[in-house]
């Protein structure tokens, strides 16, 4: 498949905008769920055998059987994370990956042949399709008119697309997507490039609205003659950052009502967990993001939920009964200050191994079970629907077309070395002597201390063998029978892999993974066998029913 990049024409818009108003009574609104008539959604987060990052690039060639799975599960829909970058590459002119759109078409036609409904994540932040920095474009959300009008009409051309399908049923941004400009905002000081980027980006004038010249004195412990003195907080715990987050929280409002304008019922995944402050005199502030939770004109508030929320981070572990009661309180909370609006827990982490967050409390292993059963009641009450996020383990796959679905597409080939397709399957063929490879340097593999992983579908013919040549180091395997090969590399870091191969004939290669660590949901090993609490989901999907 070659890709194409289209820039979308006027008449296409007037076309898919036509057939968008011809189908919106096709489906039923996410925001009508969670009653007697429509049912209650029961969600799982969608990206195959890879994981959302590379899922648009990849084959997936056993779509059918997954999304077949995830149905006898007891599940009724799916969630598909959708990059703005990967579908909507250029911005300025407005340009489109084909081959995105049309996987998304694959993927709701396939979900439809099993009766589960397609929630949208609209605008997620991540992919491999290019190596610029994807975190200016959400930046420049802030000031630059040109980045809002390709935002507007990527979300625009999204529901457009998808609400051709009747088993569309909505979707929702997430605050997770945006927030890399409030964290990186420290970085631009207390001198003049602060000034610069807080006038830019609208929070002095933001300010001025809403605080007096010796309130924010007294917030950041400075004097200011003018609110063209006032700079973006340059510390994340600062007293100050307390009108950053409420400014921050006010353009999410904006953003997201902008976005409804052209994506109606949007909801948007607000954020629950408060942002501590330290006040002039030492002590902590909490500063809480209700004022995003009523979601604007959607009939339904989006949340992520973790047991962890609202417990301290000593690595306290929790009883079922310990949890059953922070979810109770959490979603009550929202409910209280979202106008009384549906919640739907687009994210619903029970367990999470997270690195960097082991000290997160979290459940004790044997309370899993009553945790699901119990919260199972407590969504159902509370709530339109939920969704799991790692419906199947996956690795942190550094490969951009892992699995040849896009030809050569991110790869280098040499010697010789072509695409194959069997029963409609592609695969790469490498020759004696011939190589492939793929540079990973930007997102990198691995580190001192961690071990890397390579992983692949490995078939061949004649008497020939692989290298696989990783951060300095290389490992040789034989080359015959169809096998998963997978092999470990401690201690470094892969700024590319390759594999080569040697003595006679060809070697197959398929399905490569390049990772480091494997996020784990207790549903579905990453090879798709059972996890721990497989049966108890499955339980629970069969109790809010």
């Amino acid at each position: 498949m070659k890709i194409k990049v289209q820039k979308l024409t006027t008449g296409a818009v007037l076309i898919a905008a036509a057939s968008a108003f011809l189908f919106c009574s096709g489906f039923t609104k996410a925001s009508d769920y969670g009653n007697g008539e429509n049912g209650y959604l029961k969600s799982a987060t969608y990206y195959s055998d890879e994981w959302v990052i590379n899922f648009w690039n990849s084959e997936s060639s056993h779509m059918e059987e997954e999304l077949k799975q995830i149905a006898e599960d007891g599940f009724n829909s799916i969630i598909l994370v959708v990059p703005w970058r990967e579908f909507q590459p250029s911005m300025n002119p407005q340009r489109y990956n084909d081959y995105a759109w049309e996987k998304l078409d694959r993927v709701m036609e396939a979900a439809q042949r099993q009766n589960l409904k397609v929630m949208l994540r609209v605008g997620y932040t991540w992919d491999y399709y290019s190596s610029d920095n994807v975190l200016e474009r959400y930046e420049k959300l802030l000031y630059d008119d040109g980045t809002k009008r390709a935002w507007i009409q990527y979300a625009k051309r999204l529901y457009e697309r998808a609400a051709v399908h009747e088993n569309f049923c909505g979707g929702f941004i997430t605050w997770e997507d945006f927030w890399n400009f409030a964290e990186n905002s420290v970085f631009y000081g207390s001198g003049l490039a602060g000034r610069k980027m807080a006038s830019k980006c609208g929070y002095t004038q933001y300010v001025k609205e809403h605080y007096t010249l010796e309130e924010l004195e007294e917030m950041y412990q400075d004097t200011f003659k003018t609110y063209e003195d006032v700079y973006l907080p340059d510390s994340l715990n600062t007293y100050s950052r307390k009108a950053f987050y409420q400014f921050y929280d006010d353009f999410l409002n904006k953003i997201l009502a902008e976005t409804q304008a052209v994506f109606p019922d949007l909801s948007m995944e607000v954020r629950l967990d408060i942002d501590p402050v330290k006040r002039p005199d030492g002590t902590l502030e909490g500063v809480f993001h209700d004022a995003t939770f009523t979601c604007g004109s959607s009939g339904f508030t989006s949340a992520m939920y973790s047991v962890a929320m609202g417990f301290e981070s000593n690595g306290q572990e929790l009883s079922a009964d310990q949890a059953l009661a922070g979810t109770g309180q959490n979603l009550d909370r929202l409910s209280a200050a979202n106008g009384g609006k549906k919640l739907y827990v687009d994210q619903f982490l029970f367990t999470d191994n997270t690195p960097g967050f082991e000290q997160n409390a979290k459940l004790t292993e044997s309370e899993k079970s009553a945790y699901l059963d119990g919260v199972a009641d407590i969504f159902k009450a509370k709530t339109l629907g939920y969704a799991i996020w790692t419906y199947r383990d996956y690795g942190d796959n550094k490969l951009y077309n892992p699995q040849f679905a896009l030809d050569k597409q991110g790869w280098d080939f040499s010697s010789g070395s072509y695409i194959e397709e069997r029963d409609g399957n592609k695969m790469a063929v490498i020759p004696s002597f011939g190589k492939i490879s793929q540079n990973i340097k930007k997102r990198s593999a691995g580190g001192n201390g961690k071990k890397a992983h390579v992983r692949f579908w490995l078939e061949g013919d004649g008497n020939c063998r692989v290298t696989v040549q990783g951060g300095g180091k290389s490992q040789t395997v034989p080359a015959g029978a169809p096998q998963i090969i997978e092999l470990t590399f401690p201690g470094i870091s892969i700024s590319e892999v390759s594999f080569t191969v040697q003595g006679t004939g060809k070697a197959y290669i398929d399905d490569v993974k390049v990772y480091t660590w494997i996020t784990e949901g207790d549903m579905y090993h990453m090879d798709g066998t059972e996890s721990t609490c497989t049966k108890d989901l499955r339980a629970m999907n069969r109790k809010v029913q």
